[in-house]
């Protein structure tokens, strides 16, 4: 992938938000291994979709982090584009813009210094409009974190096959599981951590909240994507990322939810007259096999209940 450099005499600026849904326990990791790589000067928000935790507040206190508590759940993206906002507002007149918002979950723990050099890399390339490190699994493996734009075919083939069959087709060219060596181009990123240049945020208009949960990620990079811009995984440095310890108890809801979402997606990509009988299609489909996940996520929690 080339570069298109942009020489600064000024230091890059980024700030860090994160959105908690009951994260305390990993919210800790998270802050107190940022804090050890980089230190107290980076701005952090804590949006905190769950405010009845009080320790939510006193752990983003002890790590010098803003506390934005919302009066209800609003969804992930809705989260993180209030963050912006606050930590927008506590930015006074005499302080530099920030150049780039750094949008991770809060289960995630840092191995090394990573803002920076993301920071470094997405300022110096003119043409990109978000970045992501490599995300590592808790056993060191690289999770698929820079994938394409779900297509009609790779979308559907990794719905039906990507839990039964791993090595399938379509969840490979999807998730592009053979190139996480190198610094390339991605049709969308992980929001779990995926870093995003402020003047391309406010162009785009910040996370789509009518996304839920689920999608609101694949949404951003398409429309970078739109927008002119490209969506860069760089493996130049690694975070590690526990994943979804806010949903595992809450399997009917998130499985209604990534219905809702896939629909969404696909009737945004599917878009026009021309497109409306796939669209149809496809929209009959993820409903079919939505009911089928709601109903042994239901099974699932009956026996759990039961056990």
């Amino acid at each position: 992938m080339t570069r298109s450099h942009v020489p600064s005499d000024v230091r890059a600026r980024a700030a860090v938000i994160t959105v908690s849904y009951g994260s305390g326990e990993a919210l800790e990791v998270f802050l107190s291994s940022l804090r050890e790589h980089h230190g107290d000067e980076i701005p952090v928000v804590v949006v905190d979709n769950k405010p009845d935790h009080e320790s939510v507040e006193a752990l983003a206190s002890r790590f010098g982090a803003l506390y934005l508590p919302l009066p209800d759940n609003p969804g992930y993206g809705a989260g993180m584009n209030r963050g912006v906002s606050a930590i927008e507002a506590m930015r006074s007149s005499a302080d530099r813009p920030f150049d780039a918002y750094f949008f991770c979950n809060p289960d995630l723990r840092f191995v090394e210094p990573a803002v920076e050099p993301l920071l470094d890399s997405l300022s110096g390339d003119v043409d990109a409009g978000s970045i992501g490190p490599r995300l590592l699994n808790e056993d060191g493996t690289t999770y698929p974190s820079a994938r394409d734009i779900p297509s009609l075919g790779t979308g559907i083939g990794h719905a039906l096959f990507g839990r039964v069959w791993k090595g399938n087709p379509w969840t490979r060219r999807y998730q592009k599981a053979s190139d996480y060596e190198r610094r390339r181009s991605a049709g969308s990123l992980s929001g779990a951590a995926v870093m995003v240049k402020q003047s391309v945020y406010e162009r785009i208009g910040g996370w789509d909240e009518a996304y839920f949960m689920h999608f609101e990620d694949i949404d951003l990079g398409y429309r970078i994507g739109l927008a002119g811009f490209t969506n860069v995984y760089d493996p130049v440095v690694s975070v590690e990322h526990v994943g979804a310890h806010s949903t595992k108890n809450h399997a009917v809801v998130v499985e209604r939810a990534m219905t809702e979402s896939a629909v969404r997606f696909m009737g945004k990509r599917y878009a026009g007259f021309r497109n409306a009988p796939l669209r149809w299609a496809i929209t009959l489909g993820l409903r079919l096999r939505g009911g089928l996940k709601v109903a042994a996520a239901r099974r699932g929690e009956r026996m759990e209940r039961a056990s």
